[in-house]
């Protein structure tokens, strides 16, 4: 008889917190999802057209040379199991 009174003293419980008016859904969960932060956005300082475009280059520059790498990486671990399923299949 025990574990019954222990469900109806949690379902009293549980129907407390859903009368209470400070029980806020998701409170707990990583971010608080009712909390509202105000913060003050980053305003970009003016940058003129020259520098704008040196960026742009570099940043073009940078992911060329990442996706290369990425895609050399890709092909070789491809080939590699290429090969040992080829010597599994023999």
């Amino acid at each position: 008889m025990g574990s019954i009174s222990f469900m109806n003293v949690t379902l009293k419980n549980n129907r407390k917190l859903l009368r209470s008016n400070n029980h806020k859904p998701f409170s707990k969960m990583n971010g608080g999802g009712s909390k509202k932060q105000s913060y003050k956005p980053y305003v970009l300082p003016k940058l003129q057209p020259h520098v704008l475009r040196r960026i742009r280059r570099r940043v073009r520059r940078e992911n060329r040379k990442l996706f290369i790498k990425k895609l050399i990486i890709g092909i070789t671990v491809l080939l590699i199991l290429i090969y040992l399923i080829g010597f599994k299949t023999n």
